[in-house]
């Protein structure tokens, strides 16, 4: 089973400076195991976009190789 789990981020840019930013993180639970799969940093500063995005991915169990493929269509 995989779990999409939105991950708080502490961020800097040169133009910008710092700013707070969302990932997503992707973790494959095994028997009572769980292991990162995936990850992809800074998807948004939309914090329910990322929340709803993670929750979307989780209930249609998208494979963590889709991941990338999925954020790019939803911005």
């Amino acid at each position: 089973m995989y779990l999409y789990i939105p991950v708080k981020q502490q961020l800097f840019n040169s133009v910008i400076g710092n700013y707070v930013s969302y990932g997503i993180e992707c973790v494959e639970v095994k028997s009572e195991q769980a292991e990162r799969v995936a990850f992809v940093s800074d998807v948004s500063v939309d914090f329910r976009f990322v929340t709803d995005l993670a929750l979307k991915c989780t209930l249609g169990q998208l494979s963590p190789y889709h991941l990338m493929d999925v954020i790019e269509d939803e911005l």
